[in-house]
């Protein structure tokens, strides 16, 4: 079989995607989608709820990183050097180029975080539940059934055991206020509020500039 013959993984439309994405353009609603791993609907959708308005018809990524990301992008590439500093033998941060273009890699969902750590996602979640296992690093939360998890934060503590602790964004736009529901919510148990996903207990071995 020539090269020519060979599948190529992936097609024109998702390349060019990656091309705008890692551009450092604004992203249009697709390729914000395309940046939170959603449609393009439902990534407009989204901006809304976290106060990420468009200039335009695009979305300028210093506003992604603070309403989005909670990230101050500004102060990234300190951040990073502090980083190096304080762990001179990791691999992972030494071969950061640029912290910036990194972060903009498509976030994973729950399902891929899990795959990313070689696990099964059940199994995972269900550690979690227990309290046998915890996520020390940062989850996106952008609903019940919507949880992304960036690339890097994934692998460096898979590989190396260190967190990034980004700096947090110092004036993001205030966020929409929920609309209020007629509908009371149930009381949960103590038992049931111990089945979060989320919820805080385990032991870990948390690394980090500070």
């Amino acid at each position: 079989m020539t090269n020519h013959d060979q599948i190529d993984p992936k097609g024109d439309g998702t390349r060019k995607l990656e091309e705008c994405l890692h551009s450092g353009h604004s992203l249009t609603a697709k390729v914000l989608g395309f940046h939170l791993g959603v449609d393009r609907n439902t990534a407009a959708r989204i901006a809304k709820s976290q106060g990420l308005a468009p200039e335009g018809s695009t979305y300028p990524w210093r506003r992604i990183w603070w309403q989005i990301h909670n990230i101050e992008y500004s102060l990234l590439a300190s951040h990073l050097e502090k980083l190096r500093a304080r762990f001179p033998k990791s691999r992972i941060l030494g071969g950061i180029e640029n912290i910036e273009v990194t972060l903009r890699t498509p976030l994973v969902k729950y399902p891929g975080m899990a795959a990313m750590l070689r696990e099964h996602p059940d199994t995972l979640r269900k550690q979690i539940a227990r309290g046998d296992r915890e996520i020390p690093y940062p989850v996106l939360s952008f609903g019940p059934r919507l949880q992304l998890f960036r690339p890097l934060d994934i692998i460096l503590w898979r590989d190396e055991e260190l967190l990034l602790d980004l700096p947090k964004a110092e004036n993001p736009a205030p966020k929409p206020k929920a609309k209020a529901t007629a509908k009371s919510r149930p009381h949960k148990t103590p038992v049931d509020r111990k089945k979060a996903i989320f919820p805080p207990g385990g032991r870990t071995k948390r690394k980090a500039a500070g």
